[in-house]
């Protein structure tokens, strides 16, 4: 035997001993998996070797050889276009879980740690809207995406991109605006605070008036090429947007993925959506490996369960249930489900025209 195999072979036998040793020391916890969406189960079947991207309680991201995401959660509630759902005795099965983490896929079982979970009965789920029923919503009566922005103004509070749309407060010294409201569609005036609401008001600071501006030409740039199917305009909207803002799914790019559903809700036209794949391509190599997969799931029609619970409620008339979605989805991260809202409701303030 030569001494690169008799190296390889010890090195095996050393691997094996480690990972044996640390079987023997750790405890099984068995979950199963409830439901998973369709880049879920290829992600199952295509990979190789994996590692932990980041973890929380209740969630775990992990991130295969050819840079794909796998994303487990606890909650139906918790599904996006590249989750599964797994069972859960405890309420953060994921606390003890690290980026050291060994990671493998054995037979009918995805190891994660201590996690082994049983695959065998997950079921799957369409992370795709029914985009149809949803372009013909919004189709019949164009007042309903007026009549939507102004509860989407009247739940949100401040810190989120949607501050981008208030109208200035009176008296303030318009030559000192950060950006050009007469140049928005109805800007909204900031809401009363009423009973039972989470309206918020406060300052937003140099920086943060830096992103307004910077989303506000982002995506102007972005409503105009959609419209008027100018791909110059497209990526200079995608690439002025992404990354921008901290985070694991920094603001800008939360705010092309709402404007990507706009586009499937057929708020561009019927072709717009179309146009997705390439501004997700042009938006993923300038941010997170996380927020690139929303992107890219976006330009497919594909989004958050939180996302199909919101087009639910419209679709049913179900006022209470559409303003309860609204919440949910605003309660997601610092304020990523904002300014996911934030952009779907672009084309109403920073598009010109005054009908979809």
């Amino acid at each position: 035997m030569s001494t690169d195999a008799q190296q390889i072979n010890r090195w095996r036998q050393i691997r094996l001993s480690v990972v044996l040793s640390a079987d023997a020391n750790s405890k099984i916890i068995p979950l199963t998996a409830l439901s998973l969406a369709p880049a879920a189960r290829d992600w199952l079947a295509r990979t190789v070797t994996a590692r932990v991207l980041n973890t929380f309680d209740r969630a775990c991201n992990l991130i295969n050889q050819d840079d794909t995401i796998l994303a487990l959660v606890t909650s139906e509630r918790g599904l996006n276009p590249f989750a599964m759902v797994v069972s859960a005795t405890n309420s953060a099965p994921f606390r003890d879980v690290s980026p050291a983490s060994r990671v493998s896929i054995e037979g009918g079982s995805l190891v994660v740690g201590d996690l082994q979970i049983d695959l065998a009965a997950a079921q799957a789920w369409n992370p795709r809207p029914d985009w149809g029923a949803v372009r013909d919503y919004f189709a019949a009566d164009p007042a309903r995406l007026d009549e939507f922005a102004v509860i989407v103004h009247e739940l949100s509070w401040d810190g989120s991109l949607l501050d981008l749309y208030l109208a200035p407060a009176s008296g303030a010294p318009s030559p000192d605006a950060p950006f050009d409201y007469a140049s928005l569609r109805s800007p909204m005036p900031a809401p009363q605070v009423q009973a039972g609401c989470g309206v918020r008001r406060g300052g937003w600071g140099v920086r943060q008036d830096t992103v307004l501006e910077r989303t506000r030409r982002g995506g102007t740039d972005l409503v105009h090429g959609l419209l008027t199917a100018s791909t110059g305009h497209c990526l200079a909207g995608a690439k002025t947007l992404a990354g921008l803002g901290g985070g694991l799914t920094p603001a800008g790019d939360d705010f092309i993925v709402g404007v990507l559903l706009a586009a499937w809700a057929g708020l561009y036209g019927p072709e717009a959506a179309q146009s997705g794949a390439f501004i997700a391509e042009a938006a993923a190599p300038l941010t997170t490996t996380l927020s690139a997969a929303y992107l890219r799931a976006a330009a497919k029609g594909e989004c958050m369960a939180h996302w199909h619970a919101l087009f639910e409620g419209m679709l049913h008339v179900d006022a209470a249930a559409t303003r309860t979605a609204i919440k949910v989805l605003m309660s997601i991260g610092h304020t990523s489900g904002a300014d996911a809202l934030a952009g779907f409701l672009a084309i109403y303030h920073l598009s010109d025209q005054n009908n979809m």
